[in-house]
């Protein structure tokens, strides 16, 4: 019996001495998309037709974003079930976009510098905003420490 019971106290002990730990998971959305619409008769030139711009009103794109995240664009034609990320040259047109705060421009012109005619369909401009934080900021944070860049970026 004390045999019996010798072995009993350690497993209690030791199950006893367990803690449940509870971590708590909080998502952060830190990237952000929407669909733009573009009309043919969105697009507009200054230079006789060498290039085109379609300009997208994106409120979203702030000052934070614009100084410290990145703006991806992405195109979708009539027909087509995917997006073609930008810049690109398809058929010697070359696609790009430039922003500024509140603002996407969609450019397009002739790689060989002639003059084109804008699009003449629909097309689907996805634009995605990505927040960041500067790392210049915290150049004291090791970021080879997991555990101080959770702390100093607030990662749970």
């Amino acid at each position: 019996m004390k045999k019996i019971l010798l072995l009993i106290i350690p497993t209690f002990l030791i199950f006893s001495s367990c803690k449940k730990e509870v971590t708590k998971v909080q998502q952060v959305d830190q990237a952000y998309s929407a669909v733009y619409t573009i009309q043919p008769g969105d697009w507009k030139t200054n230079n006789n037709g060498l290039s085109y711009t379609a300009e997208l009103n994106v409120p979203e794109l702030d000052n934070i974003i614009y100084q410290n995240g990145a703006v991806l664009v992405y195109l979708s034609f009539t027909g087509t079930t995917y997006y073609e990320a930008l810049p690109e040259v398809f058929d010697g047109i070359s696609y790009g976009a430039i922003h500024s705060p509140g603002y996407v421009g969609i450019d397009i012109s002739d790689v060989s510098g002639q003059a084109i005619n804008p699009p003449g369909q629909t097309i689907s401009a996805k634009v995605v905003l990505i927040d960041a934080t500067a790392l210049a900021l915290h150049k004291d944070v090791n970021l080879n420490d997991l555990g101080a860049v959770q702390k100093t970026f607030n990662i749970h």
